[in-house]
């Protein structure tokens, strides 16, 4: 095994090609000098094996580490050497950020595209969804954890497998599912919006329904706290101040959120709705999906009914009058007034998220939040002042 070493300040970078076994274990540990050390990167990416001798010489230093409050992380850990760790109990123990396969797209028949990405099929029983350039790998890996656990938790949502790349751009291979898309569903029955208003919401239902764990999935409201005053580069300090009073109130609750809930992150398979793009799955008040259906069906002047699921603006407000109809039936009138006094405001949210994550839809975020919705919302302040 050969070992490159390389240290920076308080960083040290320990590059492992080879086998690390019996033979070569005590090599590693002549290496690893931590005195001074705060973060201890091991770059496996041409490490091909390890044996429990080795695996012990690594929880000596992560407990080395770990004890002065310092870190170490496994970078570029092959899927073999990953299940090691996995079958050991130690990728619960060690930040590991796995080696990510990579792809060609020569070949592979194009099934849908949307604004963050592309999906491919891959064989008979695998799909690649695959990010747009500019999305961070990160993005991928967070929604490959967040859809595992929502499987776990009985959310009906597609079996996730490996993270991909092609080129730089990252994805994630899914099951093939033999279904249709909910937005192609609609568009082939544009006059029967009730029923598919009473789907969308029955979906949305079932996930705000389902207990959330803190441990695995964010808070939404604190996620807003931060992504509203990154806003200042547009928003005046007055106006971030108002927007967070806005989220102050929204009632805290410990079920999940989606925050993408659409019709084409939703698939009909027998009649049965999958729900698909995990990624923004969040702990929160049922009032943030309200609000991401509000923002892309029912705010026509932004068009992204017609951007999003290609369903024509007009027949989106439909969607949306029926969704609220059959979602808060049979609740007490204020649960839907609740959210329609600061509609507008909730249709913001969406787009400053969409803002931090996705530059190339930045500029006309920063639009429809300046010349739509903050006017609305202005105007609503005003009479409600009167």
């Amino acid at each position: 095994m050969q070992i490159t070493c390389q240290r920076n300040g308080n960083d040290l970078v320990l590059s492992l090609s080879g086998a690390l076994d019996i033979t070569t274990a005590d090599a590693l540990e002549q290496a690893l000098k931590l005195d001074g050390v705060e973060h201890l990167t091991l770059d496996l990416d041409a490490c091909h094996f390890i044996s429990s001798v080795g695996l012990r010489v690594l929880m000596r230093a992560h407990k080395q580490l770990a004890a002065g409050n310092h870190s170490m992380v496994l970078t570029q850990v092959s899927k073999e050497v990953y299940s090691i760790f996995d079958l050991t109990g130690l990728a619960k123990m060690i930040p590991i950020k796995q080696k990510i396969r990579q792809i060609p797209l020569d070949g592979l028949p194009l099934i849908s595209a949307g604004v963050c990405g592309e999906c491919y099929r891959l064989d008979r029983e695998r799909i690649i969804k695959l990010y747009n350039e500019g999305v961070g790998p990160e993005t991928a890996e967070r929604e490959k954890a967040y859809s595992k656990a929502a499987f776990v938790m009985g959310i009906p949502t597609a079996i996730s497998y490996d993270l991909v790349a092609c080129g730089t751009r990252t994805g994630i291979v899914y099951e093939m599912l033999e279904a249709e898309l909910f937005s192609a569903v609609i568009r082939s029955d544009l006059d029967n919006m009730d029923q598919h208003g009473q789907t969308l919401a029955r979906i949305a239902k079932s996930i705000h329904a389902t207990p959330g764990d803190p441990a695995v999935f964010p808070n939404m409201k604190e996620r807003f706290r931060g992504y509203i005053p990154q806003m200042d580069f547009f928003l005046s300090a007055e106006e971030i101040a108002f927007l967070l009073g806005k989220l102050e109130a929204i009632p805290e609750a410990d079920t999940c959120v989606h925050f993408d809930i659409h019709s084409s992150n939703i698939m009909i398979r027998n009649g049965e709705a999958l729900v698909i793009d995990m990624g923004d799955l969040s702990i929160g008040s049922h009032l943030f999906d309200v609000a991401l259906l509000f923002t892309i069906y029912g705010v026509p002047e932004l068009g992204i009914s017609e951007l999003a699921t290609k369903i024509p603006n007009e027949r989106g407000v439909q969607l949306w009058n029926a969704f609220v109809k059959h979602y808060f039936a049979g609740q007490p009138p204020e649960a839907y007034e609740v959210f329609h006094r600061d509609r507008y405001f909730y249709a913001s949210l969406r787009l400053i998220y969409t803002i931090t994550f996705l530059p190339k839809l930045r500029d006309d975020c920063v639009r429809w939040i300046k010349d739509i919705l903050l006017p609305k919302m202005e105007a609503g302040r005003t009479v409600a002042s009167v």
